[in-house]
């Protein structure tokens, strides 16, 4: 008498499990958890922004899941470290899709690591909604490619428009990356004055030489345009060490850094520094927030700008995948944000257009000696 084998097998794909092995097929719910992929640069340099957004992305998720979840589905994000690199990040969005099956993934967080990972995503046709990559270059990535976050095409506008009604001859001290590099592009293109550039890479520590060649060309003042906050921190120190007072301008990743110009308060607030930024003042829902956030991590949290859209991307996803229910296919998703208009987020009324890229869009904010206000001329 043959014996009967019965073997059960339990397939936990989560949320966006596929129909079959089809990687070109549509995906559908199969689970009562959400699983959704993360890309952010958490170790390197650039971990200094990366772990933070990924603590605001946890800590809001919680908050997602102890109001209900999604129709009652817990939320979850399967992390991975972009590490700032285009190819890292394509190997991450590689794993997510293939190994934990998502079809929505939360990044990059660099704008390398949003570029890198967008062929993987749009082949694959998975959402790839990023909270905090600016390049201009993202607007064309892909037809699944979304992001809160403004294009860097304002920040270098606005800081042209604020150097072209102030100053004559500008310094520009540029990290070589793709954020920085097409912010000082776009910086240059806009301001109708006299530019003095000096670029150096990522692995740079020792900027005394060209503080010094910049010192020497009687500048009216210095933009400094640093996607590494330890590298910003190191050109305030070294720029503080020569005592080369002249106007500072910067970009939204030195303006959320509040802790690095805290350091040097004196110098800076008495120079003058001023940022292109999108935080949000005065916003009582990203006040209670960053409480919270005091509270779960115990340390004051940097780039409430980038909290802000982070929290927003998420909240947007969860209205979409609420509203579609089981017929959340990645097509369907991504027809959902494309139509979404007038969102209430934590950050302003979000719409997309039909490149994916959202309306908000850059102001300028000074440094008051302790924190960045909104700059009114």
């Amino acid at each position: 008498m043959k014996k009967l084998l019965i073997v059960a097998v339990v397939l936990v794909l989560g949320f966006f499990a596929y129909k079959n092995m089809d990687t070109s097929s549509s995906k559908t719910v199969k689970s009562d958890v959400i699983r959704i992929g993360g890309i952010m640069p958490l170790t390197g340099d650039t971990a200094s922004i990366g772990v933070p957004i990924q603590n605001a992305a946890n800590l809001h998720v919680d908050e997602i899941n102890e109001a209900g979840g999604i129709d009652g589905r817990r939320m979850e994000i399967i992390w991975e470290d972009g590490k700032c690199s285009p190819g890292e990040s394509s190997r991450a969005a590689q794993k997510l899709i293939n190994v934990d099956k998502v079809s929505v993934i939360l990044g990059g967080g660099c704008s390398g690591e949003t570029l890198g990972a967008a062929p993987i995503t749009e082949k694959n046709k998975v959402i790839l909604f990023t909270p905090t990559s600016s390049n201009p270059e993202i607007t064309h990535a892909g037809d699944f490619v979304f992001r809160t976050s403004p294009s860097d095409s304002s920040q270098g506008k606005v800081l042209a428009e604020y150097a072209n009604a102030h100053f004559e001859k500008v310094g520009l001290i540029s990290e070589q990356t793709d954020y920085a590099i097409v912010l000082a592009d776009t910086f240059e293109n806009h301001f109708t004055g006299e530019i003095v550039r000096e670029d150096y890479l990522p692995s740079e520590s020792d900027f005394k030489t060209r503080i010094t060649k910049l010192k020497n060309e009687n500048l009216d003042a210095l933009f400094i345009n640093a996607q590494n906050p330890p590298k910003y921190e190191i050109i305030l120190k070294q720029l503080q060490e020569q005592n080369w007072a002249t106007p500072l301008l910067t970009n939204e990743v030195a303006g959320g850094n509040v802790e690095s110009t805290l350091k040097y308060k004196d110098f800076v607030s008495t120079l003058g520094l001023v940022a292109g930024n999108f935080v949000a003042p005065d916003n009582p829902r990203l006040d209670a927030f960053a409480q919270k956030y005091r509270e779960r991590f115990g340390e004051e949290p940097p780039y409430l700008n980038y909290m802000a859209t982070t929290v927003d991307a998420l909240d947007i996803l969860v209205k979409t995948l609420g509203d579609l229910g089981d017929n959340a296919t990645s097509e369907a998703i991504r027809d959902a944000l494309y139509a979404t208009q007038n969102f209430d987020g934590m950050y302003e009324n979000f719409a997309f257009d039909e490149n994916g890229d959202s309306n908000i869009t850059h102001s300028l904010f000074q440094f008051d000696g302790e924190k960045f206000v909104l700059l009114n001329e």
